[in-house]
């Protein structure tokens, strides 16, 4: 499960999350499990704020704190959206998405989560996290990668489509 915070003012659930908001010009933290990414303000050169956040990050494990409190995980997971059906297209997406498409996007800084699908027309949505959240090449990562994936493995799959963090709209590239 990944835990993304937009800002200092969410961070309560997670010490390092608000250790890493001190830095000057941290606009988002994104936790996964294996996985931190920091995304920068625009107006700032990662270049100054890097040093900065490593140390952070490195100084924090090296304490031997705890990322996110205990029981925040546990309950976000029981506050989710019911599992779906087994053997059903939903439960077949969320699975490939599991084991082929989040280990590989978590790579590159980046996230995927299962929003919907539309059974009517045959589209999936999915919300891009982190480093993928308005990057020039999500659109290519939706469009080649996960959708011939997709297609492949389940036929049923004819369209990925994008969702929009602010207002929760699929937004076609």
């Amino acid at each position: 499960m990944t835990k993304k915070f937009s800002n200092k003012y969410e961070t309560d659930d997670s010490p390092l999350a608000a250790a890493i908001f001190k830095v000057r010009g941290v606009s988002e933290v994104m936790l996964g499990s294996n996985h931190v990414t920091v995304t920068k303000k625009q107006t700032m050169d990662w270049e100054l704020i890097q040093p900065n956040v490593e140390l952070v990050i490195s100084q924090f494990y090296a304490a031997g704190l705890k990322a996110v409190r205990d029981g925040v995980m546990e309950r976000e997971a029981a506050t989710s959206r019911p599992a779906p059906v087994e053997g059903s297209t939903e439960a077949l997406i969320l699975e490939l998405l599991e084991e082929r498409v989040r280990p590989f996007v978590q790579q590159d800084g980046g996230d995927v989560e299962f929003d919907h699908f539309d059974s009517a027309d045959g589209t999936l949505y999915l919300r891009m996290h982190g480093a993928c959240s308005g990057c020039p090449k999500s659109s290519v990562t939706l469009q080649h990668g996960i959708k011939n994936l997709m297609e492949h493995y389940i036929p049923e799959v004819k369209n990925v489509l994008p969702v929009e963090e602010e207002d929760g709209t699929p937004h076609p590239h």
